[in-house]
This record gives C-alpha cells, sequence and structure tokens, in this order.
C-alpha cells in the first residue's frame, strides 16, 4: 500500500513539473512571437517615415495610376487614364551625400475634345538629384536635373503636344517630423530643338513647364498617414489664371507587407481649384502602390 501512494505521488509530481515545463516554453514562444511581431512593426514604422523622404537611400518599384475627369467651356466631361511606373534608385555619392535616379515612364489614354481617344505611351521623364543622408534640423534639401524624352507614341499623347526634349533645374526641400511631413518638389522644363506644338498665331511654341508636388502628411499611427501629395503645374506659355493648374485633395497611405516585401500603399482624391476655361481637369482619384526591393548593387 505505502509503494502504490509513493507512485501515484512520484506520478503526480511528474505531472505538475510537466505542466509548468510545458507553460514556460508556451510562455516564451508567446513572447518570441510578440517581440518577432513589435519588430516587424518598427521596420515597418522605420520605413513609412523614410518613405516620406524623396532623397532616402531606398530602393522603390512605384507604381502610380490617375483618374482624371476634364470638362471643356460648353460643360462636356472627359476622362482620362495615366499610369506611371516609377523605379526610385538611390547610389552612394559620398560619405555625406545619396544620387537619386527616377525614370517615369507613363501609359497614356487620353479623350479630348473633337478627337477619338489616344491610347499608348507617354513622354519618359526622368529626375536626377544628390542630396544628404541625414536631415539636418529635420530638413532635407536637394537639388539636380530634370529632363522630358520625346517618346510619346502620338503627338497628342506628349507633354502638351509639343513632342519634344526638353531639360531644366529641379529643387526637393521636404521637412521630416515625427507626426507631420510637408515640403515640395519642384521640377522645370525647358524645351530643346523642335516642337510639334503651335500658338495661336501658328507660330512654332516650345514647352516651358513647372511642376511643383506639395506635400502635407500627419502620421495617424505607425504605419498609418493622412495627407496629400498633388502636382500643381504651371505651363508658361499660357496667360492669366489659364496658365495655373491647382488641385487640392486628401488621402491616406498604408504601410504592409506582401510575403518579404514591405509596400505602401496610398489612395488619394482631388478637386482642382484653379484649371484653364477652353479644357482643364475638374477632379481626380489616384492610386499608388510602392513596393520596397533591395539594393541589388550590395
Amino acid at each position: 500500500m505505502r509503494k502504490l501512494l509513493l507512485t501515484a505521488a512520484l506520478i503526480a509530481s511528474l505531472g505538475v513539473i510537466g505542466n509548468a515545463t510545458a507553460n514556460t516554453e508556451l510562455n516564451a514562444n508567446t513572447k518570441k512571437v510578440e517581440q518577432q511581431a513589435l519588430s516587424e512593426t518598427e521596420e515597418l514604422a522605420e520605413l513609412s517615415k523614410k518613405l516620406n523622404n524623396p532623397l532616402a537611400d531606398l530602393w522603390m518599384l512605384w507604381t502610380q495610376h490617375d483618374v482624371t475627369s476634364l470638362e471643356d467651356k460648353a460643360g462636356n466631361s472627359y476622362i482620362s487614364h495615366s499610369t506611371k511606373f516609377q523605379p526610385v534608385m538611390s547610389f552612394d555619392f559620398s560619405d555625406d551625400y545619396n544620387f537619386i535616379l527616377r525614370p517615369v515612364f507613363q501609359f497614356q489614354s487620353i479623350e479630348v475634345p473633337g478627337m477619338e481617344r489616344e491610347n499608348g505611351l507617354g513622354d519618359t521623364a526622368v529626375l536626377a538629384a544628390i542630396g544628404p543622408k541625414t536631415p539636418k534640423n529635420g530638413w532635407t534639401i536637394g537639388a539636380g536635373v530634370s529632363a522630358f524624352l520625346p517618346t510619346a507614341e502620338e503627338t497628342y499623347l506628349s507633354t502638351n503636344g509639343a513632342d519634344q526634349f526638353a531639360i531644366g533645374p529641379s529643387l526637393i526641400a521636404i521637412k521630416l517630423g515625427e507626426k507631420y511631413t510637408y515640403g515640395a518638389v519642384v521640377q522645370h522644363f525647358e524645351g530643346v530643338g523642335q516642337s510639334e506644338a503651335v500658338n495661336s498665331k501658328g507660330e512654332e511654341e516650345d514647352l516651358s513647364l513647372t511642376d511643383i508636388q506639395y506635400i502635407w502628411r500627419v502620421r495617424m499611427s505607425s504605419k498609418l498617414q493622412i495627407g496629400m501629395a498633388p502636382n500643381i503645374t504651371i505651363d508658361w506659355n499660357k496667360s492669366g489664371s489659364d496658365k495655373y493648374t491647382v488641385p487640392v485633395g486628401l488621402g491616406f497611405d498604408y504601410m504592409t507587407r506582401f510575403g518579404d516585401t514591405p509596400v505602401r500603399l496610398a489612395v488619394e482624391g482631388y478637386r482642382y481649384v484653379m484649371q484653364a476655361d477652353e479644357f482643364g481637369p475638374e477632379w481626380g482619384i489616384r492610386f499608388v502602390v510602392i513596393p520596397v526591393v533591395k539594393n541589388p548593387l550590395l
């Protein structure tokens, strides 16, 4: 009887020890999973901040689709689509500066008064800029050169119908804060060589265009931001208010992960408060997908 009681007590003790060991292993695994999740969240939060900096040391496969509603003087509406693929590549320029190269390839589907819809490749834009690796007092300021390459398949698919090579300076100034990000990317293009565009007098008209992307974002969480980054354009060949195209709007972006690839997803809506009277945009919607990829040179 005594041996039986001792055996039962031993079995019970082993069961208690086994449960304690299992609980310890379970707690350790739970903490490990929580730490991994926290690490991934922190990594995505850091990437989300860096994506606000056009001069960051990142490689991105930026893909953007814009749907724009335009209106003529008679009040007729037209819908245009533009899909842009912008691989953003960062290179070490020196110990303190990055060199950024961003070609923009675009497929256009444009509907205009008195013409059938035209579809095809548009002009290719290129931005090359140099800026600091580390912001100073929260500001990152860079400068470089921008160009249009006349790769449009049809004249009307080219920038302002010029079908012309264009080049000019670019300036980047962004304030990067923990909660707020604001600033602008300014590019100017001057046509060089023969232009297909003509003015009201029937004279050849060289491209003269300024693009200002103004940026304002508010961080709502480690992965979510609200704000906007629309593009103001100034056509210096036009007069008065017709030369300005000015959108305002609001949207959000969210940082997530598809497999091992960090991705930013964004949607923004715009209303145009200034545009050409004869024919100009009324509203637009922008969809953006930005996978962040490893630098293949490292």
